[in-house]
């Protein structure tokens, strides 16, 4: 094998740095991102200025991020309908004008938004205090349980209340989670705030785990009265106690929304205590572990056996 001499690699390595060094400044407005994405996008006058900001940036080999100097409208609409796509009302068929208004079946956006108000316009549908009726149209159960609460009376008088998008955030609709009531409820019921009672946000939180919990002693009693019936056991007034407990779990969902935690905690006991019943009525049926042999027919235990014994008598007479 030749070995290259240390005089061709330093030949070598000269003309290397004399090309990196002879090599021209990178001009910054020639950035390949810059230019394709000009081409490809309709840019507005004002994305055309946060380009130039861009460039700018690199010039100055400052780091540049997209998300800074996009068009802000463009972006918020964008996520906004990311959003909505993976909630509920998408995979229901609830779309935009809905709740927002407007005429989707016009071709252009200025037909399409005739009558469109602004969310800042007290007309608007989705107008902070606008928002529950505009809610109720489709959770009519929801909102006449809200209107029965100290919070709807607040938004009508002091417009200072949660309304339904204070907790089932804007385009995503989702549901809370136990632990985010300590911080959602805590932005208002806090002694920062001055609004009592203080505990309420560990009081949501605990109630959200109760209807947890109850779910899980509703499948629980359900699979106990399963096993009983199939052990012979009369198990009907067992179902009707589980039953009741189900209907009452199907109802608090839109209950919550009168934010009576107090009439909440005792709805929930109640349907446990239904559980319980059920449950004291079939505890006593045994759970079956395994399938009996049929009667007159050996085991393998009992074959072996035999095996054995008649292994033995001929060895004897072989003796």
């Amino acid at each position: 094998m030749r070995m290259i001499s240390f005089d061709k690699i330093l030949i070598v390595f000269l003309i290397l740095t004399g090309i990196l060094v002879f090599l021209p400044d990178v001009n910054a407005s020639e950035n390949s991102c810059v230019d394709c994405h000009k081409t490809l996008t309709p840019f507005i006058e004002e994305q055309k200025r946060f380009n130039q900001i861009r460039i700018q940036h690199l010039e100055r080999n400052a780091e540049c991020s997209l998300e800074c100097h996009e068009d802000r409208v463009r972006q918020l609409a964008t996520a906004n309908f990311q959003q909505w796509a993976e909630s509920v009302h998408a995979l229901k068929g609830v779309t935009c004008e809905a709740c927002h208004g407007g005429d989707p079946k016009q071709a252009t956006k200025e037909k399409a938004h005739i009558d469109f108000k602004n969310i800042t316009d007290p007309e608007s549908p989705v107008y902070y205090t606008n928002v529950p009726k505009t809610c109720g149209k489709c959770h009519s159960q929801e909102l006449d349980n809200f209107e029965n609460s100290t919070h709807f009376r607040k938004l009508e008088s002091l417009q200072l209340a949660p309304t339904c998008t204070t907790c089932h955030h804007p385009h995503t609709f989702t549901v809370l989670n136990p632990e985010d009531f300590r911080n959602s409820c805590g932005n208002c019921h806090s002694i920062y705030k001055k609004v009592a009672p203080y505990d309420i946000p560990l009081k949501a939180e605990d109630m959200l785990r109760k209807v947890n919990k109850l779910k899980f002693n509703i499948d629980n009693a359900r699979q106990d009265i399963f096993w009983a019936k199939k052990n012979g056991t009369d198990v009907a007034q067992a179902e009707k106690y589980t039953d009741n407990a189900l209907k009452t779990l199907g109802e608090l969902a839109p209950m919550w929304h009168e934010f009576n935690l107090t009439h909440f905690e005792d709805v929930i006991d109640s349907a446990n205590s239904e559980i319980k019943d059920a449950e004291d009525l079939v505890k006593s049926a045994p759970v079956p572990t395994e399938t009996a042999a049929a009667p007159g027919v050996p085991g393998f235990i009992g074959i072996t056996g035999l095996i054995s014994l008649m292994a033995v008598f001929y060895i004897l007479r072989k003796k």
